[in-house]
């Protein structure tokens, strides 16, 4: 019966909590939601004190051409900016064929390691050893 009350009040806190992780979450969206607004209204507040700027020194047709060179100019950085944003490819497993080259280099740094520290002659009679008791299981 404790057991029973436990995990129901368990459930319950993990649904509590749940519950203040979206409220949370749509918090945050909605005040990212708001700023989103303010920034493009800014902006385009931006935008037009500058072709109002550019009205006074040239033709209204010569400052729109202009904010919009400068807007495909920044909008071509943005996208040249891109790939370093891109998540990086995840290295794929090494295939069976580099594999066992890695395996047949580590062995063979391990037999030569042995044989400086014990000796090529140590090593090949060791080797014979272990030849002869291998065949003889057989």
């Amino acid at each position: 019966m404790l057991r029973s009350a436990l995990a129901l009040l368990s459930s319950l806190q993990v649904g509590l909590r749940i519950r203040e992780s979206i409220e949370r979450s749509f918090r945050q969206a909605a005040v990212i939601a708001v700023a989103l607004v303010i920034l493009i209204i800014a902006a385009l507040f931006g935008l037009f004190s500058v072709y109002q700027l550019l009205v006074t020194h040239y033709t209204p047709a010569a400052a729109a051409g202009i904010i919009a060179a400068a807007l495909f100019l920044l909008s071509m950085l943005a996208l040249a900016t891109l790939p370093l944003f891109a998540p990086r490819p995840k290295r794929q497993a090494p295939s069976m064929a580099v594999a066992a080259g890695e395996g047949v280099n580590m062995i063979d740094q391990g037999v030569g390691k042995a044989m400086q520290q014990v000796g090529p002659i140590t090593m090949l009679a060791i080797a014979f050893v272990a030849g002869i008791l291998a065949s003889r299981r057989r």
